[in-house]
């Protein structure tokens, strides 16, 4: 045998069924099942029954046996199936002597195999005591609540009643690698438990041998095999198969095994589980032991009773999950028949593909967009997997417990060691696909588990190892393995998004046949029907865009007001108590405005809005609007340019608060878009009959593609949680409609992104007709704060960030009047730049933030965190944005609370105390 033919299929093809002779401690006669008729005896046979084995073939069997005896035999024999398990029958003498033995007979095709065993050695309890220890132990396995109890018990048990110096429940994994999970032991003999032994050490076809047969006992590692006559040959009957005898003799790769470990005598007792090989209880003595028959098979019953155990109770644990997960696919399964989305219906409502299984995270491939959810890799890792699948002819179910070497993807191990994965859709890269992080372990195992080979004189050969001292293993890049249940659940959906897509699809190819037989009538009506859907979803996206930036900008001064006003009950400093009152005042004017412009939108939209109409001087009205407007561009250092003749007399009919309300919008916006040092023009002029305004600006322009849209109701050009200006999108639609009251028109121009943009305002110099005057009061709401005693933050470490100053210093002034050490930072950038520079214990922060938003923030601060090894640090995201979607947005990105604004004080400090067990 050359190194490179030492395998593992080497051990396998060991002939253990036909070892051609059986263990000393018994005596073995092979009969013809239909005659009784001797046809092979072991060589010691006359020892048992005073009859040499050779005179004894071709005699019938009753020669061995007293006649009452063998009529049980018979009565046995005839009982028996074709490849039944050993049957006992106990007990039976010899014709002519007086000593007892124990029959064990079984039946191979043709073919009977009696064994027998003397009645009774020197190990053991008697029968009553046997009876009674086995009735016991049945009892305590049933009542151990716990599997690892009910191990640990079985163990302590075989030993009280077989006596074994060691018992070892031993459990394979998928690769047939064992562990030992329990263990019962003289109190001097060094342990086992924890212990893992590679496959090799137990081949397939001594595992095929253990499903079969409940029990292998070996009495004398030592002994010497007692051949089985006539030997095999040309001329001989075929070698007798002792895959069921109890006496069969054992290969000498296990003998040496055994010798190895210093294990004189054993007994293994099968443990199975849906009729497959779960483990053993594999029983060691130092010195050589016979255990009778009737011992043995106690402890078999109790390794009956012990599979039971672990099929009901593992049975009652996948009923469990098999009812959980059913209804996480009863709610999936809905969705994918109601939306057109695939990977939104997986993903964007709970319960997700996430809650299906245990795992990190999961992704879902379709026509190459990938939708992720919870810790995966990236999304072009997610396609390189997904090709590596399709190059692979990966069936519709793929699990691996290490991608890094099943599809050779290493670098994506901390996130993605395991996959299981199903096939989706038509494409060969559309998958469903849930990951596990890397599992880091030492593994334990009894002796190096790779040294099964020895070279000596002979040359090369399969060795049992012969060190079983402990060898470490580091092993990194696999997770924990993917479980029968899962990999069935896994299937269940993709059977059912199959059913799914194949049921829309049907109904697809319908309503097409139906568009078909209606012709072209049918075919305007669905494109109208299509051009209303998307007409409505747009209106409904819009709605939804309004409603959160209305909530924030609502919000965001309520926040300050309602803060400083809780500073200004508790402080007596009259420079706190000034800029308490000076932010109260700014925040509420503001907050007042967008009530206003609100109420506006809803008069025109109800066409209630009137205007007071008379003689006016435009040129005053625009220079009004100026004169309103130049403390916050002075402020900002922006210029503006009157390009036009004060004294001028350009008359027109109007309302002058409406018209001077257009100017200042326009002067508003122009001066927020224009960036330090710009410059703002304002031109009033006649052309022909009318009156023309321009207000001009060297600033960020707009976008030509949003110019058509730009006097529309809730439209902004930026809309995103990361928008530098804020508002609510209603003040130009409002312009638009006051001009056109009176009569005029107003367009903009741009050139594009840092172009500047011009508005330009054209009013008749004739009348216009007055409808009234305009009314209304303005409810105002006055619910007065909760009083609340702050909880103590003495020594709380908190960072604050938030781009609002306002906000930034009531957060500042209120935790550090709790007795916090406080932190601010004005952006997300100066944020994570203080994060790395300090030790803190919470971070508040808001969400909507100039430049990079809340969500990339507390992302930027969990990967400092993993970088530095850093513990993860409490986080509270304090914004306007309060819908439920935008909740779940914030928990899903990493912070641990969401607070919507306003807040009060007092319940700020109290979620900053219940994250740092301050209550």
């Amino acid at each position: 045998m050359t190194e490179s033919d030492v395998n593992l299929e080497n051990c396998d093809q060991e002939p253990i069924r036909i070892p051609g002779s059986i263990q000393p401690h018994g005596a073995l006669a092979a009969a013809d099942a239909r005659t009784l008729c001797i046809t092979h005896a072991a060589a010691n046979l006359a020892a048992f029954f005073g009859i040499e084995a050779g005179a004894a073939i071709g005699q019938p069997l009753s020669i061995l046996l007293e006649d009452g005896d063998f009529a049980r035999v018979r009565e046995g024999i005839a009982g028996l199936a074709g490849d039944a398990s050993p049957r006992s029958l106990r007990t039976v003498r010899p014709r002519g002597g007086d000593e007892s033995f124990d029959a064990i007979i079984h039946r191979l095709d043709g073919t009977v195999i009696l064994e027998f065993e003397p009645a009774r050695g020197d190990g053991g309890p008697n029968s009553a005591e046997l009876y009674r220890l086995t009735q016991e132990a049945i009892s305590r396995l049933r009542k151990a609540s716990q599997r690892a109890d009910a191990k640990q018990l079985c163990a302590e048990w075989v030993r009280e009643i077989a006596g074994f110096d060691r018992v070892m429940i031993y459990r394979f994994d998928a690769d047939w690698n064992g562990c030992v999970v329990a263990e019962a032991k003289r109190p001097d003999l060094e342990p086992f438990l924890g212990l893992h032994y590679p496959s090799s050490d137990i081949p397939a076809q001594a595992r095929e041998l253990y499903a079969q047969n409940w029990l292998r006992f070996i009495a004398d590692r030592d002994y010497r095999p007692v051949p089985i006559l006539p030997p095999s040959g040309p001329d001989s009957p075929a070698p007798l198969d002792l895959g069921q005898a109890v006496l069969r003799s054992v290969s000498p790769i296990h003998l040496e095994y055994l010798r190895n470990m210093g294990v004189a005598a054993s007994l293994s007792i099968s443990l199975l589980k849906d009729e497959r090989l779960w483990g053993l209880v594999a029983c060691h003595h130092g010195s050589p032991r016979y255990v009778p028959y009737d011992v043995r098979t106690a402890c078999e019953l109790l390794g009956q009773v012990m599979s039971m155990l672990l099929t009901d109770r593992e049975d009652q644990d996948l009923a469990r999950y098999s009812e959980r997960m059913a209804a996480v696919r009863a709610a999936i399964g809905e969705r994918l028949r109601r939306m057109d989305q695939v990977g939104i219906a997986l993903s964007a409502i709970e319960p997700t593909i996430l809650d299906l299984l245990d795992s990190g995270g999961a992704a879902v491939v379709i026509g190459g967009e990938v939708t992720r959810l919870g810790l995966t890799p990236a999304p072009e890792e997610v396609l390189e997997i997904a090709d590596r699948l399709a190059a692979r002819g990966a069936g519709p179910v793929y699990q691996t417990d290490s991608v890094g070497t099943a599809l050779e993807v290493r670098s994506i191990a901390a996130v993605a060691a395991g996959l299981l994965a199903v096939s989706v859709g038509k494409g060969e890269r559309d998958w469903l696909m849930w990951f596990r992080p890397e599992q880091v372990r030492e593994v334990d195992w009894a002796g190096d588990p790779s040294k099964t080979v020895q070279k000596g004189d002979g040359g090369v050969r399969l060795s049992p190892r012969g060190s079983f001292s402990l060898w470490k293993q580091l092993v990194r890049g696999r997770s924990q393995p993917w479980s029968p249940a899962e990999v069935a659940a896994a299937a269940d959906l993709r059977r059912d998004l199959t059913e799914a897509l194949m049921e829309r699809a049907s109904d697809l190819l319908r309503q097409n046949r139906d568009l078909v037989r209606g012709g072209v009538e049918k075919e305007e009506m669905l494109a109208s029907e299509r051009a209303a859907r998307s007409e409505a979803e747009r209106a409904s996206r819009l709605k939804d865009e309004f409603v959160a930036t209305l909530s924030h900008e609502l919000r965001t001064p309520l926040n300050a007001i309602l803060g400083w006003t809780q500073i200004l009950r508790r402080v007596a400093d009259p420079n706190a108590v000034q800029q308490a009152v000076e932010v109260i005042e700014r925040n509420a004017r503001a907050q007042a405005a967008m009530v206003e412009d609100l109420l506006d939108a809803s008069r025109i939209a109800s066409g209630k809005l009137r205007i007071d109409v008379q003689q006016l001087n435009l040129v005053k009205v625009v220079e009004a609007a100026m004169e309103t407007i130049a403390p916050a561009a002075g402020a900002k250092g922006v210029r503006i340019d009157r390009l036009f003749d004060p004294l001028l007399e350009l008359k027109v009919s109007g309302d002058p608060t409406r018209l001077q309300q257009v100017f200042w919008n326009l002067l508003s916006n122009a001066v927020k878009f224009t960036p330090k040092g710009g410059r703002v023009q304002a031109i009033v002029e006649r052309v022909d009959s009318d009156v023309v305004a321009s207000i001009s600006d060297n600033g960020q322009g707009i976008d030509p593609e949003f110019l058509p849209h730009l006097f529309d109701r809730f439209r902004q050009e930026d809309a995103s949680t990361n928008r530098y200006h804020g508002g609510l999108g209603l003040g130009l639609s409002i312009v638009r409609h006051l001009v056109e009251l009176h009569g005029g028109t107003i367009f903009a121009r741009s050139p594009g992104a840092g172009g500047g943009s011009t508005f330009v305002v054209s009013l008749p110099l004739r009348a216009v007709s007055a409808e009234g005057r305009r009314g209304g009061v303005h409810p105002l709401r006055s619910d007065g704060p909760v009083e609340a005693d702050p909880p103590d933050l003495d020594g709380v470490r908190v960072l604050v960030v938030d781009d609002e100053p306002d906000a930034r210093d009531m957060l500042r002034l209120v935790l550090e009047d709790c007795g916090a050490e406080v932190g601010v930072a004005g952006s997300a950038e100066e944020g994570v730049e203080a994060y790395r520079g300090g030790t803190w214990q919470v971070i508040v922060s808001d969400i909507g933030m100039p430049g990079i938003d809340g969500f990339e923030f507390i992302r930027r601060i969990r990967r400092v965190e993993t970088e530095s090894g850093l513990p993860r640090c409490p986080a509270v995201a304090l914004t306007a944005y309060a819908r439920a979607d935008d909740r779940r947005r914030v928990l899903l990105s990493g912070f641990q609370i969401h607070v919507p604004k306003p807040v009060e004080p007092a319940e700020l400090t109290t979620v900053i105390a219940t994250l740092v067990d301050k209550v």
